[in-house]
Parts: structure tokens; C-alpha cells; sequence
């Protein structure tokens, strides 16, 4: 899957139901947890029925919620974002930012962690976004104000910034 940012029309995410595991799923549950098969399947089940999975043309989110325990009724979000095909994302700042939008909030926040090595987790080319459905919650870093450009600076080196190409299909 070739994609060029160009012209792309966004498609909105849509709710998608998981697949039932396969048989290298469960072997692989099974070695890394060190589990017996039944475990391996009620985890697998567990979790197709607290995970939220979304998909469009080009990626597949999977989408975790936690009830807060710092304010009450409120939710940590965790957004797992691959591509469908597999291969690496050339990341698209424009593309998950409209996955947060669409999935936890256009005025809800999200962040991207770079954890201590003593936390990595790196197993495949996925991307994690960590969020809260609080549209008040603004986090202790980052700017004060809104400042967007989609025009071309090009008198300034550095300054260059591509039109908005990105469209959302049916708007």
C-alpha cells in the first residue's frame, strides 16, 4: 500500500470487531506469559471484549480505556496505532492527530511517550498515544495558543510547510 499524503482523502476510522485468535497468537500467549492454553484463550477473550478496535484504509487502532484513579469519571485512553499492511509508519502528524480526534476528542489531549529504557517496549511497528477523555486536561508542557499554517513560507529557510491536502471523505 503506496500512500502519498498528496491529495489523500482522510477516511474515518470505523468500529471493527477483532478476529478470533489464531493458533500463533495463542502459541505466542502462551510462551511469553507462560500460560496453559485455557489461560491464553480467556486472556484473548478478555481482551476482545474490553478493546476497542477501529480501522480505516490505512491503519488499525486499538483502543484502551483505564477509569482514572487521579479524577474520578474520567478515563486514560491508550490508542495502539499500526498500519493495516503492516510496514513502518513515515508517520503523518496530521494522520494521528486526527486519530485522536476522532477517538478520544478534538479538544482532549494525548501524548507520545519516549519512557526510560528500563520501560521500552518496541515488539512491532506500532505507535502508542496516551490520552484522557477530559477535554479540560491539559498537560504541563506544550504551547498556550493555536497557531496553524498551511502556506508556504519558502522566503524562509526551514519554514516550509505542505498545503493541507488531507481531506476527510464526505466533507
Amino acid at each position: 500500500m503506496k500512500i502519498k499524503n498528496k491529495g489523500y482523502k482522510w477516511i474515518p476510522l470505523q468500529r471493527a470487531h477483532p478476529l478470533p485468535p489464531n493458533e500463533e497468537l495463542i502459541q505466542v500467549q502462551m510462551h511469553e506469559l507462560k500460560i496453559d492454553r485455557a489461560a491464553a484463550l480467556a486472556r484473548l477473550d478478555e481482551e476482545a471484549r474490553t478493546v476497542e478496535f477501529w480501522i480505516n484504509d490505512l491503519y488499525q487502532v486499538q483502543v484502551r480505556r483505564y477509569p482514572s484513579k487521579v479524577t474520578p469519571g474520567t478515563n486514560l485512553i491508550h490508542l495502539n496505532i499500526r498500519r493495516r499492511d503492516g510496514e513502518a509508519c513515515i508517520r503523518d502528524w496530521r494522520h494521528f492527530q486526527q486519530i485522536k480526534n476522532e477517538l478520544i476528542g478534538p479538544e482532549c489531549e494525548a501524548i507520545e511517550l519516549y519512557p526510560a529504557e528500563s520501560r521500552h517496549v518496541d515488539t512491532s511497528n506500532k505507535y502508542h498515544l496516551w490520552g484522557t477523555d477530559d477535554p479540560t486536561f491539559r498537560y504541563p508542557v506544550g504551547f498556550e495558543y493555536r497557531d496553524v499554517r498551511y502556506e508556504d513560507d519558502s522566503e524562509n529557510p526551514g519554514l516550509k510547510q505542505r498545503p493541507t491536502s488531507m481531506r476527510v471523505v464526505g466533507k
